[in-house]
């Protein structure tokens, strides 16, 4: 009978500890979302820091909807109770150092969101996201991936976003198609791209033929030199930090639907003439630290915004950080339109040309450094802080001085001119003054013809 008890209580511990959850343990943190959106309800479970999470026996909460096991220093993903589970739709393990995703070891059928980045995977088998086929965000960026000749995201008919940042990809994607299905496979549903710090040399001219719906294109910290076909599709376009030395308006003739544009950075020395100009629904414009920029066109939205910014739709632009000195007047009533303007960390000639930028509705936490560069006198003067008197224009200065002593040297001459002819002594004959005047003399002579002078 004794035995029989001790079987009995050791087999009601074993289903208590089986049945115990992360949330009664104490290396994990548990709270519960309290919000109405059904998609949300459920466990947010974070259990950071602890290498042997994985090997817990502890189970999951029934209702978790998000499970963080960042920062563990795991080195292999593989199959464990805490990654089994059909209403886990976040897992985050990112910042560990997974070399490793083991086949069938994310059974995971509602998982909608996987963050892999700041991890050490450089193959990722072809099976590892077999039973998440609902994944729609997938973030693996900062990886030592080099190819996706072993991954396939064909099966993963819900994805609409990845990130692949800071992968030395760009080798693999020259010639490849990444939503191409011979190639590596990324559905037309994909909606956001960022493939910043890949090392791509060149965007070849099919690449983005088969995106049907990309939105966001993050393509920045690369090594391209030329802007390349864009998706008409697009609505967020950063090409920051490339080596790109010039920019037209045919760039980016067809992007109708683009609302924000990020040019940092680049190696262009102007903003021409329509650069902007076709992109009517752009909002927010970033075009900074662009240390050879010197010329910004008063044309680069057009003609029509100069005089009537009524259809003028954006509303941020910051052009900070780079070398430009001065800016046209006739930029006034466009910019007037502006929510904010950002123009500090340039190099303003603060004379009478730039005077105008005094008249705009500028955040006062965007005017600390929009300072004077030149003239000397005013150096790292605040403009916001100058009166308008100190807005001159030496350059016109010099221009009247001249005029002025021009006009004394013409006033100088009739003067002297009158004189001769007013005030020369009577009995010497103006015209034999002007005889007298030295003729340089000729190779040979004429006899002089006088008339007889008759005696009175």
């Amino acid at each position: 009978m004794r035995t029989f008890y001790i079987l009995f209580a050791l087999i009601a511990y074993s289903f208590k500890v089986q049945s115990t959850t992360l949330c009664d343990s104490d290396f994990c943190v548990c709270r519960h979302n309290n919000k109405s959106d059904r998609d949300l309800a459920g466990e947010f479970v974070v259990c950071s820091y602890d290498p042997s999470v994985l090997n817990r026996i502890f189970g999951l909460p029934e209702t978790v909807y998000s499970l963080d096991l960042s920062r563990n220093n795991l080195t292999t993903v593989r199959n464990s109770g805490l990654l089994q589970s059909n209403t886990l739709t976040e897992l985050y393990l990112n910042c560990n150092q997974i070399r490793e995703i083991k086949e069938n070891a994310l059974q995971l059928p509602k998982l909608k969101r996987l963050d892999l980045s700041d991890n050490e995977l450089e193959v990722i088998h072809e099976d590892a996201f077999k039973y998440i086929k609902k994944l729609e965000y997938i973030n693996l960026a900062n990886n030592r991936l080099t190819s996706f000749e072993k991954i396939s995201f064909h099966h993963l008919g819900n994805l609409n976003e990845i990130i692949l940042n800071n992968n030395d990809l760009g080798a693999s994607l020259e010639d490849n198609n990444l939503f191409d299905r011979s190639g590596y496979g990324l559905t037309h549903k994909i909606q956001s791209l960022s493939i910043s710090g890949i090392n791509l040399n060149v965007v070849h001219e099919n690449f983005f033929v088969d995106a049907f719906d990309l939105k966001k294109l993050v393509i920045s910290n690369n090594n391209l030199v030329d802007v390349f076909e864009i998706p008409f599709t697009l609505e967020y376009l950063d090409l920051s930090d490339n080596p790109i030395t010039q920019i037209s308006g045919e760039d980016f003739d067809d992007l109708l639907a683009l609302k924000d544009l990020k040019l940092n950075n680049l190696l262009i020395k102007q903003i021409p003439d329509y650069a902007f100009a076709s992109l009517h629904a752009l909002k927010n414009l970033e075009i900074e630290r662009n240390r050879n920029l010197t010329e910004f066109s008063p044309m680069a939205f057009g003609q029509e915004i100069l005089e009537d910014a009524d259809d003028f739709a954006l509303e941020n632009l910051s052009l900070k950080g780079s070398r430009l000195k001065t800016l046209d007047q006739k930029l006034e009533v466009p910019f007037g339109q502006l929510i904010r303007l950002d123009l500090q960390g340039n190099f303003w000639n603060c004379d009478c040309n730039l005077v105008w930028i005094k008249k705009l509705q500028i955040q006062k936490e965007d005017y600390e450094h929009l300072r004077c560069f030149t003239p000397k006198p005013l150096y790292n003067s605040r403009i916001f802080d100058l009166n308008e008197r100190y807005f001159s224009c030496p350059a016109n200065t010099r221009n009247v001085g001249t005029i002025i002593a021009v006009i004394s040297f013409c006033v100088l001459l009739t003067s002297i001119a009158l004189w001769i002819f007013l005030f020369l002594p009577k009995y010497q004959s103006r015209c034999n003054f002007v005889n007298n005047i030295p003729v340089p003399t000729a190779g040979y002579t004429v006899l002089p013809v006088h008339a007889p002078i008759q005696n009175r």
